[in-house]
């Protein structure tokens, strides 16, 4: 498992622009940070924390990606993925819904991986296959997607 330092350092040599913070709970860090999707600037926050036993928040298991400007588009009339592809469905506010940028159960994503060397790319990625689909209503970014109901929780396409 890599240590926060050891992400905090890989974000800083990779990715300078994102301004890491302390995160919401114990060894948990929030980088705050603009990338470029095909057309438009996003400003986005990666939140992660180190696994800790009996601690079970989406952040212990994985990085979460949130888009905080430009807002996330709904579209409910979209021919594929209405009304947001690929997120993680959060209320109250569906627009702030973590993306959904790997598949966890094929382990695509492991605690001794650099978010740096993973999560921004994969995130860059996503962003272009959501400006795609904004103007097509077609997502072109791949995935699967869980059948309703199969595990108490999940509320995700992955």
């Amino acid at each position: 498992m890599k240590s926060l330092l050891a992400q905090v350092n890989g974000m800083q040599r990779d990715w300078p622009q994102f301004q890491p913070t302390k995160g919401f709970g114990p060894q948990s860090v929030v980088w705050f940070g603009d990338i470029k999707g095909l057309d438009r600037q996003f400003q986005i926050s990666i939140e992660y924390g180190l696994p800790l036993t009996g601690r079970t928040e989406l952040y212990r298991r994985m990085p979460v990606v949130r888009v905080l400007r430009p807002s996330l588009a709904p579209n409910w009339d979209a021919e594929e993925e209405s009304p947001l592809p690929h997120v993680y469905f959060e209320l109250p506010d569906i627009r702030l819904s973590p993306l959904c940028l790997f598949d966890p159960k094929a382990r695509e994503w492991e605690p001794s991986m650099l978010i740096s060397r993973t999560t921004v790319g994969w995130t860059v990625r996503w962003l272009a296959a959501y400006e795609f689909w904004e103007m097509t209503g077609r997502w072109i970014g791949g995935g699967r997607h869980e059948e309703i109901g199969t595990e108490k929780g999940d509320n995700h396409a992955a």
